[in-house]
């Protein structure tokens, strides 16, 4: 299972940005938004500050024992009990070649070379802890990788999970959501989206489709990507000639150990609210 880079432009279309940038910079009614989306952002960085302590135990467990050791495959699998959303966790060498993989559907990928991979080279170039952007794994599914240096004392390797972004920020978000009026969706700054409460929307470029190419929207989402934060007022795609309705957006910006995410609140604001 890895990964092979992917220009961002996959799925189907967004529908939470519109055509038309009409007034920017307005605050939320109220203060329900942006204590929504500080509770978003705080626990996506939660969730992947968690994964990251967990690998950190497991390099820990291989530093003292060996990359081959039945120690450290066990610290994996207890890994994976403590966030079964993974898909797979990986131990790979300091010369790029896989030394153990869980589940044991993965234990083919033993001894395969990886030094193809642009997210290899850099974990081993580097040899922190890092974050990847969304990759095509060789089993079909878009995933993210956190990798995790192993030391002994001199550099080993590193432990790199792979998962699919919204099984993690979806565990966030749901909750945060469910009987709100709110949408919540989460931008790579390539401009892919990662999430979205709007699943249909997942994995569509808004900055490369056809179909969001009016001056309006490319505003709307160069600012989203361009700006760590900001709000902006835009009027809805499909919207009738009354144009009695339009979505008020707010974002910030999760993510660590290299990875930037743009998360984005939105929801429908009449305006008779709006006066």
């Amino acid at each position: 299972m890895r990964i092979h880079v992917i220009s961002a432009a996959l799925l189907i279309a967004i529908a939470v940005l519109g055509a038309g940038c009409t007034e920017e910079n307005q605050p939320f009614p109220g203060g329900d938004h942006e204590s929504v989306l500080r509770d978003a952002v705080s626990g996506i960085n939660n969730e992947m500050e968690s994964v990251k302590a967990s690998i950190a135990e497991d390099a820990r467990v291989f530093e003292e024992t060996g990359l081959t050791s039945t120690a450290g495959k066990e610290a994996l699998r207890q890994t994976l009990l403590r966030h079964p959303w993974m898909e797979s966790i990986l131990v790979i060498s300091r010369d790029g070649v896989v030394v153990a993989a869980v589940p044991e559907d993965y234990a083919d990928l033993v001894g395969r070379n990886l030094t193809y991979q642009v997210q290899t080279q850099r974990a081993v170039r580097e040899q922190v802890p890092l974050m990847n952007e969304v990759f095509l794994t060789e089993e079909g599914f878009y995933g993210i990788t956190q990798s995790y240096p192993i030391f002994g004392p001199e550099y080993l390797g590193y432990v790199s999970p792979a998962y699919q972004p919204d099984a993690l920020i979806g565990r966030v978000i749901v909750p945060l959501t469910n009987g709100t009026p709110y949408d919540i969706w989460v931008t790579q700054t390539d401009g892919m989206v990662i999430y979205s409460t709007t699943p249909g929307e997942i994995g569509h470029n808004p900055l490369s489709d056809p179909d969001y190419r009016s001056p309006e929207h490319q505003e709307v989402f160069s600012r989203i990507v361009a700006e760590p934060s900001g709000s902006v007022e835009y009027a809805p795609r499909d919207q009738g000639r009354e144009q009695n309705v339009t979505k008020e957006a707010r974002w910030d910006t999760a993510g660590i150990d290299g990875i930037e995410w743009r998360v984005v609140i939105a929801r429908d604001i009449d305006v008779v609210e709006r006066r």
